[in-house]
């Protein structure tokens, strides 16, 4: 009885539409989870069972039976929403440092890793000068 009662909640999020080939199906499937959820942020328009996303789901099924392309789809997404709609932002001049800066990091990391493992062997003076070091410490 128990799992007929929230069977029914899980199922709002499912969205049964009917698709004149299995290639629109597959198009929609692939969009719903690459739209970010404005209203849950953490989500994609496919799990996410606010309005907004269930209209979003909708406004994607009707574009794909209009026949427009995927890019079309996301640039309406990005103009109405902004970037942060689709998961995977484009690139551009706003976003060179969030597709760059690991790139970078990872150099700067590799130089400094390749710095200490060539560091230069300690000369026989400076290891007199730390005993002398370490008997005045005494």
């Amino acid at each position: 009885m128990m799992l007929l009662i929230f069977q029914s909640a899980f199922a709002e999020s499912i969205d049964a539409k009917s698709f004149t080939d299995t290639k629109q199906e597959q198009r929609y499937r692939s969009l719903i989870g690459e739209i970010r959820c404005p209203v849950c942020q953490g989500q994609s328009i496919g799990g996410s069972n606010a309005g907004l996303a269930k209209d979003l789901r909708e406004k994607v099924r009707e574009l794909i039976i209009d026949k427009k392309t995927d890019d079309n789809i996301r640039k309406f997404m990005t103009d109405r929403y902004g970037n942060f709609v689709v998961f995977k932002p484009p690139v551009n001049k706003n976003t060179y440092l969030l597709w760059y800066a690991p790139f970078a990091f990872l150099v700067l990391g590799l130089f400094f890793f390749i710095r200490a493992i060539t560091k230069k062997p300690v000369k026989n003076s400076e290891k007199i000068d730390t005993q002398k070091a370490k008997d005045l410490l005494k």
